[in-house]
Formats: structure tokens, sequence, C-alpha cells
């Protein structure tokens, strides 16, 4: 059933409108009337109706302004004005901000409201027709972007025709690993539920744009995009406290088949697969701390996050929350290993990537990595792979 406002100063206007015919015969319904064009704003965005009827003349807020109040809003309502035959002015100005059709409201027939509301009907499944087909669009290129099979010119043409919109750093890409196959019951619980976080954590989350991807490889990628860089700390921490949560359901067997889950920002679609990788690459080893508590996790978080740094025990502790001697002791106990080894062999594992995977000298790779200089690079490498990086570059050129 669609909704509808109706917003006049004349209660006698308002009643007539609503007694004309039964708005349920037609999927109609009112959820609300208003006096004024303030009220009436303030309802339409409270209600969030389908339909909305305004007077153009009325006290406190016109109903032209309300009109480009509402078209400033982007409530995404279809807007019908209420007129007199000396208001016609009026009425071609409302038109051109926004509003979708008039009603002469002293004078209609029952059936002048019933073909109104004909063309109105006609006019939203147009809408929410082009909308869906939109939103299948866009999700099939994010399918696309995911498994980077777009070229760079393609993503420029789906940005200059407004499907994908232009980015900003605020945009973020969120990898949900699993263990296991879920059902489909499992995985619309879990994608409800990281809603229902993300809505009581984050103010204005319907200002954000969600893009689910199909499941691959034990793999689910999210995809979040807001107009609002204001908001970009506050999901940040949502989601850190998200992750920490679903970690603890784990331990817990409430949801045994997921692996890990972590987001990366990025600037430009061209950068989303470079983001989607890193942010694969953190998840990928979620089974070695599944056991773990959440402040041992947050710690191996922040080192995976913060590899690159000169990060010491201070940094890592204050980000868990906890003291330095008390993460020691835990992390040790949980791990097997001492945080400064972690961090060591953590760095290690990216330099040989880049090794195997790049032509970067090897003084650029130990600072890519966070070792102090390439001289300490050197031997801490060889002791613990036996080989040097420079031997290691050289098996891989043979």
């Amino acid at each position: 059933m669609r909704k509808v406002l109706i917003v006049d100063d004349e209660l006698l206007a308002r009643r007539m409108l609503k007694e004309s015919i039964v708005w349920e015969e037609y999927g109609y319904s009112i959820c609300g009337e208003a006096a004024n064009g303030k009220d009436g704003l303030e309802k339409a965005v409270q209600l969030r109706p389908d339909l909305i009827f305004v007077d153009i003349k009325m006290p406190v807020m016109s109903g032209l302004t309300m009109v480009r109040e509402i078209q400033a809003l982007e409530l995404g309502c279809e807007i019908v004005m209420l007129t007199c035959y000396e208001d016609f002015d009026y009425v071609r100005e409302a038109m051109r901000c926004g509003a979708a059709d008039y009603l002469l409201k002293h004078t209609f027939e029952d059936e002048d409201l019933k073909e109104l509301l004909r063309r109105i009907e006609k006019r939203i499944q147009k809408e929410e027709n082009r909308m869906e087909s939109l939103n299948l669009l866009k999700e099939n290129v994010f399918e696309k972007l995911i498994s980077d099979t777009l070229s760079r010119e393609k993503i420029r043409g789906y940005v200059e025709t407004g499907i994908l919109p232009a980015l900003h750093p605020h945009y973020m890409v969120v990898c949900i690993r699993m263990q296991k196959q879920p059902t489909d019951t499992e995985k619309e619980k879990f994608i409800e539920d990281f809603q229902t976080d993300l809505d009581k954590n984050v103010n204005k989350m319907e200002e954000w744009h969600w893009y689910l991807s199909s499941m691959k490889n034990r793999e689910l990628y999210l995809l979040l995009t807001s107009p609002d860089k204001t908001s970009v700390s506050e999901m940040k921490t949502a989601i850190k406290k998200i992750m920490t949560d679903f970690y603890r359901r784990k331990q817990e067997k409430e949801i045994g088949w997921l692996t890990g889950v972590t987001c990366r920002m990025f600037c430009r679609w061209e950068d989303l697969r470079e983001a989607v990788k890193e942010a694969k690459d953190l998840t990928q080893g979620g089974e070695e701390y599944l056991a773990c508590s959440a402040k041992v996790i947050s710690a191996i978080e922040f080192i995976r996050n913060n590899y690159a740094r000169q990060i010491c025990l201070e940094d890592i502790a204050e980000y868990a929350g906890v003291s330095r001697v008390y993460l020691s002791q835990i992390f040790k106990k949980e791990t097997g290993k001492n945080i400064s080894d972690y961090l060591v062999e953590y760095r290690l594992g990216k330099a040989k990537e880049l090794l195997l995977n790049s032509n970067l000298k090897i003084y650029t790779i130990a600072e890519l990595c966070g070792f102090g200089s390439a001289q300490y690079f050197n031997k801490i490498f060889k002791k613990m792979n036996g080989i040097s990086p420079y031997q290691l570059k050289d098996n891989k050129l043979q």
C-alpha cells in the first residue's frame, strides 16, 4: 500500500480530499496530514510518503517552498499541487521545481482524482522499474570490478554515465571470508545482523549505499558508499566493533562458518581491485586467531594494518585498549608467539610476496615492509629463510 500525505491549511479541503474516494481500492492509504508547509515537510521526512498533495498558498511555509525543500532532500516522492484557477503561475513554477501534477482543489470530481492517481501510479512504476534495472546493472558492474574484468576505459564510461558515482576516500569494501559454505539462511541472517549493527552504530546510515557480491570461493564482498565524508571514522569504528563481536560469536560456535571480516578504503574505482586484495589478505590468516580474545584480535588487526610503519608495543597496546604488560601476556598465551616475533614474521611474509611478485629494489621492499634498514632486513630475512633476499630474487629470475 502506497502512503499519501495531505498538506493544506484548509481543514475542509483536507477532509474533502480524504473522503472523496476509498483510497485503499487504488492501492493508497492516508498516512498523515499537515496545515502548513513547515509541518508538512517535517512529516514528509518522518513518514516518507510515496505521494504528497501540497497546497500552493499556506502560512509559515508556502507550498512552493516546501516543494523546493523536498527536492533538495531527495525524498523520492511524487508531489501533486492543490490549486485554484488564479494560482496557475505558481503551479508552473512548482512543476519546474519537480512537482508531478496538479489538482483543482475545490472543483475536482472523483473521476479527476482517480485519473490523476492512475497517472501517478504509472510514473511511480516507471521509476521503480528504472531503479531496479539500474541496481541490477550496478550489481553486475560491481561483480566485474571485484573479479577485475573491467578495463579502465569501461570504468570511466560507467562513471561518466552515472552508473558508478565519482569516489572519495570515504568509500570502502568489506571482505567476509568463510571456512565453509554457509546455508542461504545463515548468510541472510549474517547480512541482516551486519546491517542492523551498522544502523545502531552509524548516524545517517540511510545515506550509505550497499552493493553485495555473490558468493565466490567462500568469499562475500560488500561495497559501502556514502556522500558524507564526515562519517568515515564513525563507520570504521563501527565495523571494528562489529568485527570484534563476530569473532566472539565465532568462539561461541554461533557462526562457526566465519573465518574473518575486514575492510579497506579506496579513492578511485581503479583502486578497488587492490583494496579487495588487501582485504582478502587480511582475512586469509584468520584461522590462526579464531580462538583468540577480542584484545588479541585487535592487536593482530593493528599489526596487519600498520606493519609498514614504525610501530611499537605501546602503539599496539593503546589500540587494543590494554596495558603493554597485559597484552604481551595474553598474546603469548593465546598465539604462542611474542608480539615482536609476530610483527617480524608478518613483515617478512609481506616482503617475500614483494620479492616474488615485483621488480622493486631490495631497499625499497625493506622500507615498504617497515624494516628500519636494508641491512637489518637482509640479516633477519636470511636468518628466518635460510637464503638472502638477493638469492630469492635471483632464483625467481632463473
